[in-house]
């Protein structure tokens, strides 16, 4: 009985003894990068509410989706230039550097928080916004991207759920400690913390940096592979020269591909239909902190909080479910678990109306998107061509996060005129909503990634077959 109960556990959470060193160094990287932002994502909405507004965060989000298009069509262009480890490197080191110019900005006395006047031009403070849209955009993606290049699907059932788990220790030790500092100290140490937080997060990215190195130059090539049919065909395509226009044309390829392949647009479905919910609920918190805290260290501290627990439910999650369940049921049912969830917290929701339950709501629903549904729905990207997993990739997710976004800000902005409980029941319905969709398209990209699987095919290379030929 007992070698029986070994073995079962061993199967919901071994690890292969020629997988750990990359695991480690997978979990490590995501750790430094997870640690680093929750650290700053709390800064983002505290200092842009109090040195421009929160009334202005609609507004700001429908602009960061103008900011983010050029920025995607520059990452298209450095897949082409750039080996797939070296994106990695270019996007954290870049937002490490960016990291330390904001900490002068922000300690400056007339620039920087010590400056109370809450006005739409201080432009510091949009400027550090449209920062951070590029930081949750591109850092964590290009994080993933690299993941999905170097795993099989049967690797990333095993092993992603470990990833997410080290990040999540990452992400709690970042945000108790920044709490216990901003909550224990005076309000000229707090106007040093944050600042330091930036140039902390720097490091962290660094360090983060230094962990990929230490990966590819320590881990056989043979484990580095990821989907054999996707590899064996990037290996094929790096001795094709491109004509000029596919050359001139090149930064848009993830925008058409996205476009013309149906199981890419689901991917995009996934990602619209959750940060356009997330958009709608959010700036119900956002209001509520601004009202009830008058300075930006105290909005901080209060969602630096909300982060925490945020990564200790991810963290439990991680590694008691998603892990186990994905061992257990499979990918394809996995990806069913999520919007039903959604469908019984916004039911909750519907019958206890409060501010606290919303809370709870968007707690939980950022907790398990981030510990159990994101990994899940990149693993649909493994069996895919490289210019899906990078370059469709940014337009799925850095664009399509960044119009959801938009999308909810704009039905924000159109039931301000409602009564609160009006709106606040068009919020819930909306998510009901999406959530139903969200289960009917899961279905079909199911499907069509365990037919990928079984019959070892590469998602997207007849779509790129034809475009070759017609160019």
């Amino acid at each position: 009985m007992l070698e029986q109960s070994t073995f079962s556990l061993k199967n919901l959470w071994g690890i292969k003894p020629e997988f750990r060193r990359k695991v480690f160094y997978l979990a490590l990287t995501f750790l430094f990068m997870l640690a680093c932002q929750v650290m700053w994502r709390p800064l983002k909405m505290a200092i842009f509410s109090k040195m421009v507004g929160a009334y202005q965060i609609p507004n700001a989000k429908l602009f960061s989706l103008l900011y983010v298009i050029p920025l995607i069509l520059l990452y298209s262009k450095l897949v082409d230039w750039l080996r797939r480890h070296q994106l990695v490197y270019c996007f954290t080191l870049f937002h490490a550097i960016g990291g330390l110019i904001f900490a002068y900005f922000m300690a400056h006395p007339v620039y920087g928080i010590a400056n109370t006047t809450v006005s739409s031009s201080r432009y510091v403070g949009w400027a550090f916004y449209f920062f951070m849209e590029s930081f949750d955009a591109f850092v964590s993606m290009t994080f993933w991207s690299f993941a999905d290049s170097i795993n099989k699907p049967s690797d990333a059932k095993n092993y992603y759920g470990f990833l997410v788990a080290g990040s999540k220790i990452g992400g709690m030790l970042s945000a108790g400690i920044f709490y216990i500092a901003l909550s224990y100290s005076t309000i000229a140490n707090q106007l040093f913390l944050i600042p330091g937080s930036l140039v902390l997060g720097s490091l962290m990215l660094g360090a983060a940096a230094f962990s990929i190195y230490k990966l590819m130059n320590t881990v056989s090539d043979d484990y580095m592979h990821g989907y054999e049919a996707a590899y064996k065909l990037e290996k094929a395509k790096v001795r094709e020269k491109k004509s000029f226009w596919q050359i001139i044309t090149s930064p848009l390829d993830g925008l058409f591909i996205m476009i013309k392949n149906p199981y890419v647009l689901g991917i995009f479905s996934m990602v619209f239909f959750y940060e356009m919910l997330i958009a709608v609920l959010d700036w119900w918190l956002a209001l509520s902190a601004d009202k009830n805290m008058s300075t930006v260290a105290e909005m901080t501290a209060y969602f630096t909080l909300s982060y925490f627990f945020l990564n200790l439910i991810g963290f439990v999650v991680s590694l008691l479910g998603t892990t186990p369940i994905l061992r257990l049921i499979g990918i394809r049912p996995a990806l069913f678990l999520f919007p039903i969830v959604c469908l019984s917290l916004l039911f909750i929701a519907y019958c206890i109306p409060s501010t606290t339950i919303l809370f709870i709501l968007i707690l939980c629903l950022r907790s398990i998107n981030y510990a159990f549904n994101h990994p899940t729905r990149e693993i649909l990207y493994i069996p895919t061509t490289k210019d899906i997993k990078f370059k469709a990739k940014t337009w799925t997710d850095a664009f399509g996060s960044r119009i959801a976004k938009s999308a909810g800000s704009g039905f924000n902005i159109a039931i301000k005129g409602f009564s609160q409980s009006a709106a606040f029941l068009s919020s819930l319905g909306l998510g009901v909503g999406l959530s139903f969709l969200w289960i009917i398209i899961v279905y079909f990209l199911g499907r069509k990634f365990q037919h990928a699987i079984d019959n070892k095919q590469v998602i997207g290379q007849k779509e790129e077959d034809d475009a070759s030929s017609q160019n």
